[in-house]
């Protein structure tokens, strides 16, 4: 078989692969989506983390396509409609990167209440404006989840030990836990003091966190998002928070990736990253070794892993 790797995988990963099949590794290519278009077409397994889209395009041009393996969580940039009408599988690795996931967003929440980034650039400039950095406690303040799923749960369990208030808003599940409260969004928006989203992108939650929603944040308030781009409005983000109207913000992800910066937005106190929830070398290696086991069940028929069940 042929395997084409469009989007980095880590050595071990790759070996294992290598025994299933001939791997074709155009992440690194310059021009890499010439050599993805001209590689897909006889390729029978395609591999991406959440660089590469594979669009309808792409579907097209391939011939002999029978899976397409996600390391990671979001399958947004996958068409998987077109994907079903072909017959061609769909899996990816939900668990693998929920640990780092979940301690980047507390890196966050943390950075943004003391000033970590801002202060360590000014260090670097030869500033030394330790009053300019007062920052705000976690402790018995109150963190809102937008989203309840694995994630947010590991980081609900680590942040009680700040003693920290928890809410959560999550249409899908029915009620409070022991320790989180459920509310619905504007009440979890006006009362909390940090917020931090916790969904996939889809229809329902694109532009969730809208600028109408942003309007009735608590004023001083933290925003973080590490869960998918588009489900917030950035560039208000970034206006409330040079307005003081928030106290702070953090990004690790955006709606079209790399962002596009300006002088403003590179004066804010929002810390803004490339994108890193899932890179640690334990998250890369769990992601590979699920998505190698993933190929192998689904080449023997075991189509448990497989997310898109309405083949047709």
């Amino acid at each position: 078989m042929k395997i084409l790797i469009c989007d980095k995988l880590d050595k071990f990963t790759i070996e294992e692969l290598q025994n299933l099949g001939t791997c074709i590794d155009v992440s690194q290519d310059k021009d890499k989506s010439k050599k993805i278009k001209e590689n897909i077409i006889d390729a029978e397994i395609v591999l991406v983390r959440s660089d590469t889209q594979i669009n309808k395009e792409l579907l097209d041009v391939s011939k002999k396509l029978k899976i397409i393996g996600r390391s990671g969580v979001g399958i947004d940039n996958i068409d998987i409609e077109e994907a079903s009408i072909r017959n061609i599988y769909v899996t990816n690795t939900p668990e693998a990167n929920v640990i780092s996931a979940a301690e980047l967003t507390i890196g966050l929440l943390i950075s943004a209440a003391r000033n970590i980034t801002v202060a360590n650039n000014s260090v670097k400039k030869n500033e030394w404006e330790r009053s300019e950095f007062i920052g705000v406690e976690l402790f018995n303040k109150q963190l809102g989840l937008i989203g309840f799923g694995k994630v947010a749960k590991l980081v609900s369990k680590r942040m009680q030990s700040f003693d920290m208030k928890i809410v959560f808003y999550d249409p899908f599940i029915d009620s409070s836990t022991e320790n989180e409260e459920k509310v619905e969004l504007e009440e979890l928006l006006k009362t909390s003091d940090f917020i931090s989203i916790h969904v996939p992108k889809n229809k329902e939650t694109i532009n969730l966190v809208s600028k109408e929603k942003l309007s009735i944040a608590k004023e001083g308030s933290i925003i973080i998002n590490a869960s998918r781009g588009g489900l917030i409005d950035e560039d208000e983000v970034f206006n409330l928070v040079n307005e003081n109207k928030l106290y702070s913000a953090g990004f690790d992800v955006y709606e079209k990736e790399p962002p596009e910066m300006n002088e403003e937005k590179n004066r804010s106190k929002v810390i803004t990253l490339p994108h890193l929830g899932a890179s640690t070398k334990e998250a890369q290696a769990r992601a590979g070794q699920q998505l190698v086991e993933n190929i192998k069940n689904i080449l023997n028929e075991d189509l448990s892993s497989v997310v898109n069940k309405n083949l047709k």
